[in-house]
């Protein structure tokens, strides 16, 4: 009964660990892609990107006549010389839409996966944030 208990207690102490997803190593100019949760570290930059995940996804989907392109917004959090600072970014247009942000030092690129089809949902942790980050003016 003690080993019951004992595996039971270890069983509990890893279900928040199962949705953790582990940290990746970025390097600027190099494409890399995140789930949700995930966070990219840039040793160069002592910076952290994480991407929080879809606030909202209003894109066409695949087989269906729409008016508009539509949007997919989603979250990050970058985290630098102890400062965080989150961001929402939306991303408009069709299938194969991209979008860049550019701060004082940083520019992202952005795509979001997997493009909406007729009659299919999403799950939130189905999508993924393909990222390029480069120093501004370069």
């Amino acid at each position: 009964m003690k080993r019951l208990f004992c595996l039971l207690g270890l069983f509990l102490l890893m279900i928040p660990l199962a949705g953790c997803a582990s940290p990746i190593n970025a390097t600027l100019e190099t494409p890399f892609t995140l789930a949700p949760g995930q966070t990219a570290y840039f040793s160069s930059e002592k910076m952290n990107i994480k991407f929080i995940g879809i606030t909202q996804d209003s894109r066409c989907p695949t087989g269906v006549e729409c008016i508009r392109a539509g949007d997919v917004s989603f979250s990050i959090e970058i985290l630098q010389n102890g400062v965080k600072s989150p961001a929402t970014l939306t991303i408009t247009g069709g299938e194969n839409a991209h979008m860049a942000f550019v701060s004082q030092v940083y520019t992202l690129a952005a795509g979001v996966s997997p493009y909406p089809a007729a009659g299919k949902t999403i799950k939130k942790g189905d999508y993924r944030l393909t990222l390029s980050v480069s120093k501004s003016g370069q």
